[in-house]
């Protein structure tokens, strides 16, 4: 008999890769049930939707700020954890056949899935895709909601049954400050039955995702400026902040060799990258989790068979060191990535290429898929 799992996650689950792929793993083996945040079908899932909540990080006013304070500051968490948006979880969760396995996407939902735990007999699955108390350092961040992260991996985190973490950086981090063990895994895309295309000239670059202030994202824009001609950067970028995409699109259109790109689906991306001769990643070493990240598009664009140029993260460099499928510049600064960038011949970007077509199907969902099918058997026993 195929299990009952639920996911609980605290956004689309169609928009984030993680949680996507994880649905299509599991969707011939288990049935499934999505409870998210504004949720939209996911095929071989039942999915049910809770309303996003009335402000947000660029929204809240000064008067809601200090409220959040307030509450971590004493420790009263609650009103943070069960908020009217969702309030719905509960019932949604108990209207379900009975669950053998929760699997929790954020682990501001993970309180949810504990409270059913305790009146039913499942196991907890959480998948740890950063450092949650350090998703920001900020003082203000830290001060306030800082706390209640870390209040919600002290408390919670012991109850779950397994952990899945995106590097191993930050996994050693959970067990160092938590105890807490995690399964290291990544976020690999399908299988797209593509071959290298010849390396253009002008060379052309891509980078797709998500870019914000935090990421040091108007790198893309001096790098493009020191490529100059003969390189052409293009970028297909969506931000949580529009003030902050409006301005990187403004200042991108004067610079002759980098172009805006609308952004695509989940599905589309990988295709429409097919085309290019390196994706980039300008992520910088800012932060506790850009620094120990595995982001998700260089999984993408091996799977689009490119070459990858990389700023000199560690997780990358290890990558690197395996899958030999880019390279990464000698630190983190826009010429230091074109210098990378330049040092390559139409040759060794071939090379590279035609090296990430080798490791496509090793690098795929379908070869993850019987990883995360085993996690789930060895949990349910």
């Amino acid at each position: 008999m195929r299990p009952n799992i639920a996911m609980l996650a605290d956004f689309d689950t169609t928009k984030r890769p993680r949680p996507h792929r994880m649905i299509a793993a599991l969707r011939d083996v288990a049935r499934l049930f999505v409870i998210a945040r504004e949720a939209s079908p996911e095929v071989g899932a039942q999915c049910f939707s809770f309303p996003a909540p009335e402000s947000n990080a660029q929204t809240r006013t000064k008067e809601q700020n200090e409220r959040i304070k307030a509450l971590c500051d004493r420790g009263e968490f609650a009103p943070l954890i069960y908020t009217k948006e969702r309030a719905q979880i509960p019932a949604l969760l108990d209207s379900l056949p009975k669950l053998d396995l929760i699997i929790v996407e954020d682990i501001a939902l993970l309180p949810f899935a504990c409270d059913y735990k305790e009146k039913h007999t499942c196991k907890i699955l959480v998948d740890l895709r950063e450092f949650y108390p350090l998703e920001y350092e900020d003082k203000q961040w830290l001060e306030g909601l800082g706390k209640l992260f870390a209040h919600l991996c002290e408390r919670y985190l012991p109850k779950a049954d397994g952990c899945l973490c995106v590097s191993a950086p930050i996994a050693a981090r959970y067990l160092q400050d938590f105890g807490i063990a995690s399964i290291l895994y990544y976020s690999l895309p399908p299988y797209h039955n593509l071959t290298p295309s010849e390396t253009s000239a002008p060379i052309r670059l891509i980078y797709h995702g998500l870019i914000s202030q935090e990421r040091g994202s108007t790198n893309l824009l001096e790098l493009a400026k020191e490529l100059g001609q003969g390189y052409e950067i293009y970028c297909q970028v969506l931000s949580n902040r529009s003030d902050f995409l409006a301005q990187f699109i403004a200042q991108a259109a004067p610079i002759p060799n980098c172009h805006i790109l609308p952004p695509v689906s989940l599905e589309e991306i990988i295709p429409s990258c097919n085309g290019f001769d390196i994706g980039i990643i300008s992520l910088q070493d800012t932060s506790f989790n850009n620094k120990n990240a595995m982001p998700n598009k260089l999984f993408e664009y091996i799977q689009s068979r490119l070459c990858v140029v990389a700023t000199p993260l560690d997780s990358i460099r290890e990558f690197f060191a395996h899958y030999e499928v880019g390279i990464t510049s000698s630190d983190f600064s826009a010429s230091s990535l074109a210098h990378a960038v330049r040092s390559l011949s139409s040759a060794q970007i071939m090379a590279y290429k035609v090296r990430a077509h080798s490791y496509a199907k090793e690098l795929s969902l379908e070869s993850n898929a019987k990883r995360a099918r085993q996690i789930v058997r060895d949990l349910l026993g």
